[in-house]
């Protein structure tokens, strides 16, 4: 027995400590939910007096819809570490999901883990418990990565070495890190280029730039606008790599013009994105050119340069004119589609929307940046963009859930804002239909509960919808009878 097991928790003297053992005896010998046995015990241990009246109380007391109150609720949805495994579900229903769904509860295990046993595997106990209301809480279909970096090229160079392996060779795109529309413009080049979008200061290459230059042993690198010095193209011809320049125009809607005819002259898509160069639809000019780029289409800035562009022979034939500026001004663009809001956020999560929602897109990578973080959104990659508060989702995590189905993973960009636990849980339970913000209950409401069937217990199987079947007995009785099972 260990030190603690022996006292009782932190804190705990006289007979509260021999309370806390003694239900730490029970807990290792029952299961966790086996109310018949608890209350047999009750009988026994009522002479213990007030203490282990509150204690009893306060178990019961912490129940919500179809918990016991016992076991802990995981801090995310990873059931990870040295000796956990997830172990079985049981289901709940009767309004502990508010959009009437079927409750799943599952218990995460760890090996010889001091705690009841729970629906554990042999010589595992409970360490702590996930719910949802819709998909089945142990799968993680849509995973998530970390692009840690404080700038944006160290952020493009992160997002790099995840989608491309070292040595690969061939072409590379770099543009100007201090001007989010020249960036902006050149993704979608990368993407019809099949190479990464890196970014650099416009007087040397930026270190992280350059060791991931070195990392993909590229041959071609292709300089985007004018700001970025020869001595660059030096730097970058003197270990015998060939430096292309694209878009010589000062005028950025000008420039934004150059690129999309290389872009299009590449076979890119005759569906273009345009944003105005000045106001809340230029500050969402990285969102519009991450779902350029995975459309493989060019983005433009203004709106006399997309009507040109459209006017041209091999032009496009579609234009989504993204935010105030643009927007209201898609009839003057053959083809013209107007994206509305009144911010970049609002236009973010339109653009999720018009992909997933819309255009039923499957497969995209949404990038997740906090609003503090200043330009690193324009280090973001081909999908989706959107923008959430420091540390948590707040409103961004509806327009997550709302267009889980369309991704495929989720990406968070830079350090500064990152999540902690209460933000990872979230961002889990949006991308993949975990749908906690409609779990529901209070104190007092442990049922009615269900035993998964044999059938459901595999991870993966657990019921979406549905009621369960009916069964002899219901989960608490049929845990304290195993003959009912």
């Amino acid at each position: 027995m260990s030190e603690q097991d022996r006292l009782g928790p932190p804190g705990a003297t006289g007979f509260d400590a021999v309370v806390e053992r003694f239900g730490r005896h029970l807990a290792s010998r029952t299961t966790r939910r086996s109310f018949i046995e608890r209350m047999a015990k009750v009988a026994v241990l009522v002479a213990g007096g007030p203490a282990l009246v509150s204690l009893l109380a306060d178990r019961a007391e912490a129940r919500v819809c179809g918990q016991s109150g016992v076991a802990p609720k995981c801090p995310t949805f990873d059931c990870v570490g040295e000796g956990n495994v997830w172990g079985w579900c049981w289901y709940a229903s009767g309004g502990c999901c508010s959009n009437g769904g079927l409750k799943k509860i599952c218990d995460c295990c760890r090996l010889n883990h001091p705690f009841v046993h729970g629906y554990c595997p042999t010589g595992h106990n409970v360490l702590c418990i996930v719910e949802s209301c819709r998909n089945d809480p142990r799968v993680l279909s849509v995973p998530i990565e970390r692009l840690g970096g404080a700038t944006g090229p160290a952020v493009a160079a992160a997002l790099s070495r995840s989608r491309f392996a070292a040595g690969r060779g061939g072409t590379a795109v770099l543009t100007d890190e201090a001007d989010a529309l020249v960036s902006s413009t050149a993704r979608p080049l990368a993407a019809v280029l099949d190479g990464p979008a890196l970014l650099t200061a416009r007087d040397q290459l930026s270190a992280s730039t350059d060791d991931e230059l070195r990392r993909l042993s590229v041959t071609e690198v292709v300089i985007v606008g004018p700001a970025i010095a020869r001595t660059v193209d030096l730097a970058l011809t003197t270990r015998g790599v060939v430096v292309r320049r694209v878009g010589s125009a000062a005028d950025i809607s000008a420039l934004s013009v150059e690129v999309a005819r290389e872009v299009l002259a590449r076979g890119g898509s005759t569906r273009s994105w345009c944003v105005a160069p000045f106001g809340e639809s230029a500050a969402a000019a990285p969102a519009a050119s991450a779902l350029a780029a995975h459309r493989r289409g060019p983005l433009v800035v203004g709106v006399e340069a997309a009507a040109a562009l459209a006017n041209e022979g091999d032009g496009t034939v579609v234009t989504y004119l993204v935010g105030p500026g643009a927007a209201e001004r898609a009839g003057e663009v053959a083809g013209g589609f107007p994206v509305r809001g009144a911010n970049r956020l609002e236009l973010a999560a339109t653009l999720v929307r018009l992909a997933v929602a819309t255009e039923r897109l499957r497969g995209l990578t949404l990038h997740l940046v906090p609003e503090g973080s200043g330009s690193l959104a324009a280090a973001a990659g081909p999908g989706l963009v959107l923008w959430h508060p420091d540390g948590r989702l707040g409103g961004t995590f509806d327009v997550i859930a709302r267009n889980h189905e369309g991704l495929s993973r989720a990406a968070l960009v830079g350090t500064i804002g990152s999540f902690g636990d209460e933000g990872t849980y979230q961002l889990q339970s949006a991308l993949n239909g975990f749908d906690t913000q409609f779990l529901q209950g209070q104190a007092g409401e442990g049922l009615p509960v269900r035993s998964q069937p044999e059938s459901e217990r595999p991870i993966g199987e657990a019921r979406v919808a549905g009621a369960p079947p009916e069964q002899d007995g219901a989960y608490w009785s049929t845990r304290a009878n195993p003959l009912a099972r």
